[in-house]
């Protein structure tokens, strides 16, 4: 049961730091704009960037670039 706690938080986070990623690579004019967007991102969550791993590096990447490609706010 604990571990099911877990893992909603930390959904929860994720999808956080997701949107937070899409908001400000939203704004990004440039592609260093994008990597700040990403690592402002993770910064804000007060997430070491040290203790992301390269697979969540590359998808918070894929994310900033689709959100920079498409600026206007996806309906969920």
């Amino acid at each position: 049961m604990l571990k099911d706690e877990f893992r909603r938080i930390d959904s929860l986070l994720n999808e956080k730091i997701k949107r937070a990623i899409r908001q400000r690579a939203r704004r990004a004019l440039t592609n260093d704009d994008l990597v700040h967007a990403i690592f402002d991102s993770f910064r804000a969550q007060q997430i070491e960037l040290r203790s992301v791993s390269l697979e969540d590096m590359k998808t918070a990447l894929v994310e900033a670039a689709r959100a920079a490609k498409n600026p206007c706010p996806m309906a969920a």
